[in-house]
């Protein structure tokens, strides 16, 4: 065959040029126009329209192949599947959708989600602490991080004004002459109980969670300099952030919380080291008297 080439005339050195040539010009081709194509990652995707409330299986997961931009961080990487499953879809997703970390409430999704803790602590609640409330006094806002063990108490000095029912006449209760109803006399344990128990009306101080509550995050953070500095460089900024701790609390706590925000005199929240582990039975002003005649009695009857 080389032969007939031969006769032909052909070069066989030139026509080993022109090949090698094109392959080169082929595969550098090749590897320019995969050059211009953005890189691909893979992300998970629905198989299925995923509605609201919807719980996750591995059946509704899919991986896929997309274009790498500016968008594929709030994308779901492929391998995270595990974190994926089980979890609560948070909004629509439509078939062959890409799945947005904030559209799920899994453990894919913290950190883009408040609500994604909530997977975690069935039973609680993520309760808005406002710290510019008139009855609240608390440390700065930026003294506290997300994790922080803070506690909650509340100061009551006057009860609310109750409803007053008119007091019937003695004559009416005790009767008189010889129809008198005798009163009976308390027993001195039922004085002494009843006693107790009005020494435990307002005014006191309770803490609400002696054990403490974990802050999930802090809203109203001053502003970097480089958020607030527009085109001009002014770090000025009218824009203003309610000053806010996030509390994840029980559910059973969410009235207690909110009827102390409303009925409280004083709101104190406190940084905690650890919390402890037995409820608080409360600590009333006549509390306050017994340890100030306590202290008053050792000190002045120490020298006897």
């Amino acid at each position: 065959m080389l032969k007939r080439i031969a006769n032909t005339g052909v070069n066989l050195v030139v026509l080993g040029v022109s090949v090698v040539i094109f392959l080169a010009a082929f595969f550098a081709l090749s590897a320019l126009g995969a050059a211009g194509r953005p890189p691909t990652i893979e992300v998970l995707s629905a198989t299925r329209d995923l509605n609201i409330g919807d719980v996750i299986s591995a059946n509704d997961l899919v991986v896929k192949k997309v274009f790498q931009d500016d968008n594929a961080a709030l994308y779901i990487p492929g391998e995270e599947a595990a974190g994926v499953v089980g979890g609560i879809v948070a909004q629509p997703i439509f078939s062959g959708q890409p799945i947005f970390r904030t559209a799920i409430i899994a453990q894919a999704a913290e950190g883009t989600r408040l609500s994604a803790v909530l997977a975690k602590y069935p039973g609680y609640s993520l309760f808005p602490l406002p710290l510019d409330a008139m009855n609240l006094v608390a440390p700065d806002v930026e003294a506290f991080l997300p994790g922080d063990l803070v506690g909650v108490t509340v100061v009551i000095t006057s009860r609310p004004q109750q409803l007053t029912t008119p007091t019937p006449m003695p004559e009416l209760i005790l009767g008189t002459g010889y129809n008198a109803v005798p009163t009976a006399t308390p027993e001195p344990v039922e004085a002494a109980q009843a006693e107790a128990l009005s020494r435990a009306l307002p005014p006191l101080a309770k803490d609400l969670f002696p054990m403490g509550v974990r802050v999930i995050a802090v809203q109203g953070l001053p502003p970097s300099t480089s958020e607030t500095s527009d085109s001009s460089g002014s770090a000025f900024s009218t824009t203003t952030q309610a000053r806010m701790l996030i509390l994840l609390i029980p559910n059973a706590a969410r009235e207690v919380l909110s009827l102390a925000l409303q009925q409280g005199d004083r709101l104190v929240v406190s940084l905690m080291a650890r919390g402890d582990e037995t409820p608080t039975a409360g600590f009333t002003y006549w509390d306050f008297e017994d340890l100030f005649k306590h202290d008053r009695e050792e000190v002045l009857g120490g020298g006897q």
